[in-house]
């Protein structure tokens, strides 16, 4: 065998000798980066190999995942669907209560969905979701478990029936006192959350930081919830493809640090505005088409002074005429003045904007430029810098303190 081949078989030995003998640490990896899929087989493995075992065939193989401390496998069932972690209790002797200490908790409606069309599947389906997420729930709450570390929801909208269904979950779930609560409303009809302040005022969110909302229906109550009275210590808010009822929405809280707006639409034919309040806001980012803006207008009313990463990105149109909102991204982007990170994408063609256009619209209709004096990092991804790089060269004379650049 060849010299270079014996080194090469000689080294995974020789890694786990370093890492043994301490003279290496062993890699570490978060749990969380590795797939579901990853998680889920590993347990499917570890209970085809129980039944192995049982029945004779591997005599003398270890049970070795049920050997690890509580709290990896804590970890790894969080990884998993809510159904599938309950599902381990089968598995060994050690196992049955498990479950109960996990530290997040995933309710996915996918995992009891049905691919017939048939009325009376479909309504079994959703029976097995409910009884199973009701039960789920309740045992966890009298279990005198620690904290929950998050809560997701993902439901794919019944009509009225799904939307007291998540409703009385969240309810439910706000007593086991999350750090992180996430709800969707999946590809279907978006949740009504408009018993969501009454959902909060049963207590439960002394804890809870993050809020994750997709694809949900928010009312004019839902700026009560940001308040002081309704959500004290939320840091994290991401709001993906909501629908706003009332014309005037505020987003305001001031203990908020990061804010993701993604694709928001106005549930009426007239002009809403979204105003952002919150004086603590160090990372916003927005996603939308360009011609949203004919119906959602952005502005930073408090917040703008200690914001210090911004993040823009154009997503694909929806084939309404955008050129009336250029000038709306503009002063959207001279809100944007005192940060220190900025990351524009989708400026291009296809999206019906150019950073050009933008750069021209301002300096015929304002007495004044774009400026970024505080602008350190510019990241620009998917977008149309000009021939011969005009654009970005235009761009850079409003950043005079930048000292790094990256193009996607």
């Amino acid at each position: 065998m060849e010299p270079d081949k014996k080194r090469a078989l000689r080294k995974p030995h020789e890694e786990r000798q370093a890492i043994k003998e301490g003279r290496r640490s062993s890699p570490s990896l978060p749990l969380a980066s590795l797939p579901v899929a990853f998680w889920s087989g590993l347990v499917h493995m570890h209970a085809s190999m129980e039944m192995e075992v049982a029945g004779g065939n591997l005599p003398h193989c270890r049970d070795r995942l049920s050997n690890l401390p509580d709290c990896l496998l804590h970890a790894i069932l969080s990884q998993l669907e809510a159904r599938q972690a309950v599902q381990t209790c089968v598995l060994s002797r050690r196992w049955p209560l498990l479950w109960r200490a996990i530290p997040c908790i995933t309710i996915d409606s996918a995992d009891f969905s049905n691919q017939q069309v048939c009325p009376r599947t479909k309504e079994e389906a959703l029976a097995k979701l409910e009884d199973f997420a009701d039960n789920l729930l309740l045992r966890r709450a009298v279990s005198l478990e620690p904290p929950l570390d998050a809560l997701r929801l993902c439901v794919q909208a019944a009509g009225p029936r799904g939307d007291m269904n998540m409703g009385r979950w969240i309810r439910r779930g706000l007593k086991l006192s999350p750090a992180a609560l996430e709800v969707s409303g999946g590809d279907g009809y978006p949740i009504n959350l408009n018993f969501l302040s009454s959902s909060v005022s049963g207590g439960g969110v002394g804890r809870l930081t993050r809020l994750r909302i997709d694809n949900v229906i928010l009312h004019r109550d839902f700026e009560d919830l940001l308040g002081s009275g309704g959500l004290p210590v939320l840091q994290d808010l991401e709001i993906v493809n909501p629908v706003i009822v009332s014309a005037i929405w505020r987003i305001a809280a001031d203990t908020l640090t990061r804010l993701a707006v993604v694709d928001v639409s106005c549930h009426h034919q007239s002009r809403c505005s979204v105003h952002i309040a919150a004086p603590r806001l160090a990372s916003l980012r927005l996603e939308f088409p360009l011609a949203r803006l004919a119906s959602v207008h952005f502005s930073i009313i408090d917040g703008g002074a200690r914001l210090a990463q911004a993040s823009i990105r154009l997503l694909e149109d929806d084939g309404e005429d955008p050129s009336d909102n250029i000038s709306d991204v503009c002063f959207l982007l001279n809100s944007l003045s005192s940060v220190t990170r900025l990351h524009l994408s989708g400026f291009q063609e296809t999206k019906q904007l150019l950073l050009q256009e933008v750069l021209d619209h301002v300096s015929m209709s304002w007495t004044s430029m774009l400026s970024f004096p505080n602008l350190a990092t510019l990241v620009l991804e998917d977008c149309d810098l000009g021939h011969n790089l005009q654009t970005l060269w235009r761009l850079l004379q409003t950043t005079p303190a930048i000292t790094r650049l990256l193009l996607k």
